[in-house]
């Protein structure tokens, strides 16, 4: 008897590991390692061997399934991730990066992208635009002129070149400065004269109006502050002249909502006040999703690929419509143009290329109808609009057939 409490006593902490141990490796017989919020694909269970070359890969397929299966391991992680960015501010992935004064940037678009490369590609110190932006732009504007719209480009600074005062020390001078990527393609000499006038990049404007968080919210990737109102008077009276520069503010609704980029760091809990048109009191009619549009139903599986728009309806605007074609950024500033024009339609083109040519010829039908009393305005944010999302989401618009590549 005494033997064996002196046992347990010399093996207390090996007993207590084993005991803490036991607790996921039961969840794990139970259920499993939980919810996947890692946004990736887990690893599966090792198969049995059917040759050396694959018996000598077991160790490693067990061992990655194991840790991508331990019980309770989306907890854990959850855990890891606050306790992490507690107490050295730092986020589980490399594409979040925290600045100064609580606001946080989206520093890669994918994990597999360079380090900081979303804020360094749109900041200054003349990083280069994707090849033949200028020319695609010129072209761009030609074929919609052939086809008797007149279109125009809002190109939305980043959070970095607006807010450069809050991002990391060695990111602000860059951040602050001019010479951005955009600035490259406005100044190159192969945009044509047409298509420099139709191009709107406020970042001047959007410095002057960002205040604390008014343009962008400290823990969003999106905009959604106050300032999308001016932002959107500005956008009409420079592209087309029909924005008041004195008129009485518009209702507005502001709510905490959890950060956009949330899912990035699973377990940090961040959240900013948003900024809204109050539609109701504005007795604007206010629609998201695909629903908003009937006319794209025969179109193959539209409410995953047309799951980005929105439409809008003002009694009391203008007898005028505006179309909407842009990237994320649309649906999060497009109710603040009803203002000015009786139908606002939004689309995202994000999953554009995942449709028949068939469909996106519906789609053309739709969007591209009475040109004469309709205003089509390309918006993306910078990043998007001169590294190639904005031409791989719009040209087939504009192209009698796919484009071979590019």
């Amino acid at each position: 008897m005494v033997s064996a409490i002196k046992l347990l006593r010399g093996n207390v902490v090996k007993l207590g590991l084993l005991a803490v141990l036991s607790v996921p490796m039961l969840a794990a017989l139970r259920g499993g390692a939980g919810n996947n919020d890692e946004h990736r694909h887990l690893a599966p269970p090792p198969s049995l061997p059917t040759s050396w070359q694959a018996f000598l890969q077991l160790p490693t397929q067990t061992d990655d399934w194991i840790n991508d299966h331990f019980g309770m391991r989306d907890r854990l992680l959850k855990a890891n991730n606050r306790l992490r960015f507690a107490l050295f501010h730092e986020f589980p992935t490399i594409q979040m990066a925290a600045g100064r004064h609580g606001r946080v940037f989206l520093a890669a678009h994918s994990v597999t992208a360079p380090p900081y490369s979303a804020i360094t590609n749109v900041c200054g110190g003349k990083p280069p635009p994707a090849p033949e932006t200028a020319e695609y732009f010129s072209t761009m504007v030609a074929d919609f002129e052939r086809m008797g719209m007149h279109p125009a480009v809002l190109i939305v600074p980043s959070a970095a070149a607006v807010y450069s005062g809050d991002t990391p020390n060695w990111l602000q001078p860059r951040c602050g400065a001019d010479d951005t990527a955009v600035a490259t393609v406005l100044a190159d000499p192969a945009l044509s004269p047409l298509a420099r006038q139709r191009i709107f990049y406020p970042l001047q404007q959007m410095r002057a109006l960002a205040g604390n968080d008014a343009v962008f919210p400290k823990t969003w990737f999106h905009w959604s502050g106050p300032a999308l109102d001016e932002i959107a008077r500005l956008t009409v009276a420079h592209l087309w002249g029909r924005a008041p520069a004195q008129q009485a503010p518009w209702p507005v609704k502001m709510n905490w909502k959890d950060s956009d980029v949330s899912h990035l760091f699973p377990g940090v809990k961040l959240s900013s006040l948003i900024a809204e048109p109050d539609f109701e009191a504005a007795h604007v009619q206010a629609c998201y999703g695909p629903n908003c549009f009937p006319e794209f139903a025969g179109i193959a599986n539209y409410a995953q690929v047309l799951d980005d728009v929105s439409r809008f309806t003002n009694p009391a605007a203008p007898e005028r419509r505006l179309l909407i074609v842009s990237d994320s950024f649309g649906s999060k500033s497009s109710g603040w143009f009803a203002r000015y024009y009786r139908t606002v339609e939004q689309m995202a083109t994000h999953s554009i290329n995942d449709m028949s040519q068939a469909d996106v010829d519906t789609l053309k039908q739709v969007l591209l109808r009475d040109p004469e009393h309709t205003d089509i305005l390309f918006l993306y944010h910078d990043g998007a609009a001169v590294y190639n999302t904005l031409r791989q989401g719009i040209q087939r618009l504009h192209q009698l057939r796919p484009p071979s590549g590019g």
